[in-house]
């Protein structure tokens, strides 16, 4: 008896361990690298889907760049994913929605787009041209770099940027349209009259209606811009009793990463 008593209870151990190894195997991991081209280099953090295997070489992911806003730069590589790094590490969107997600680090002392802000008020501007700034210059190319790899499906490439991460996708985004699927900016910002390249771009604008940091009106001329020139494919979704503050609203909608998958160039 005691002997299968034992035999029992091993048997019941190795199933847990080999239950746990798995459960460890598939645990998400926001991997640390670094992107070096011509002399300068981006830390970012890169997450694989669920189920992903590298030694596939057929199967093909979307892939979603995330851009923070300026009070996470910095050089850690790490104070990038306060935020939305948690809705991409849910199980059951890391189920539903399979993806590659980059989220690169701004250093300090530059930005993702030109803007200027006033000391007095704490007020963003953007300018009309605006130059590419270095940090977007190299994240541009380290995009271009894994649009070309075979498991990026280059016909489905997003950008979501919060504040000073929403102005730097629609900057790239009007820089370079046709090499994005989809642009999400939340509480962001750009110069209207930029829009008109990105015409054919489905685009989601997320705004606090009481932004006193980056005025909603940024968002309105834009979208207002997007549909002035036929845009079929802008939204612009307001919140009335929101500030700046309002990426953990447009991130726990029910719709924000159906929206954001469904859309192919």
């Amino acid at each position: 008896m005691k002997i299968g008593y034992y035999l029992v209870l091993s048997l019941l151990c190795l199933f847990s361990l080999a239950d746990m190894s798995a459960k460890e195997k598939d645990k998400p991991t926001l991997f640390s690298r670094e992107y070096r081209s011509k002399g300068d280099t981006l830390r970012y953090r890169i997450l694989y889907p669920e189920g992903y295997n590298k030694d596939d070489k057929k199967t093909k992911y979307p892939l979603v760049v995330f851009l923070h806003a300026e009070t996470e730069n910095g050089s850690d590589n790490q104070s990038q994913l306060k935020y939305g790094s948690s809705l991409f590490l849910n199980p059951e969107m890391r189920h539903f929605y399979k993806a590659i997600v980059i989220f690169p680090q701004c250093p300090v002392g530059d930005q993702w787009a030109e803007f200027k802000k006033d000391e007095m008020t704490g007020k963003y501007s953007v300018p009309i041209d605006p130059f590419q700034t270095k940090s977007a210059t190299v994240l541009s190319r380290m995009i271009d770099h894994y649009s070309k790899k075979s498991i990026v499906d280059s016909d489905k490439i997003y950008l979501v940027g919060i504040s000073a991460g929403g102005m730097g996708v629609l900057d790239l985004a009007a820089r370079d349209p046709k090499n994005f699927a989809a642009v999400v900016s939340i509480g962001g910002a750009i110069h209207s009259e930029r829009m008109k390249s990105l015409k054919k771009t489905p685009i989601r604008l997320y705004h606090g209606a009481a932004d006193s940091t980056v005025s909603v009106s940024y968002s309105r001329d834009a979208y207002y811009e997007l549909k002035a020139n036929g845009s079929k494919d802008a939204e612009i979704i307001e919140y009335s009793d929101k500030g700046h503050s309002c990426w953990r609203e447009a991130m726990s909608s029910s719709d924000f990463l159906k929206w954001i998958f469904a859309q192919s160039k």
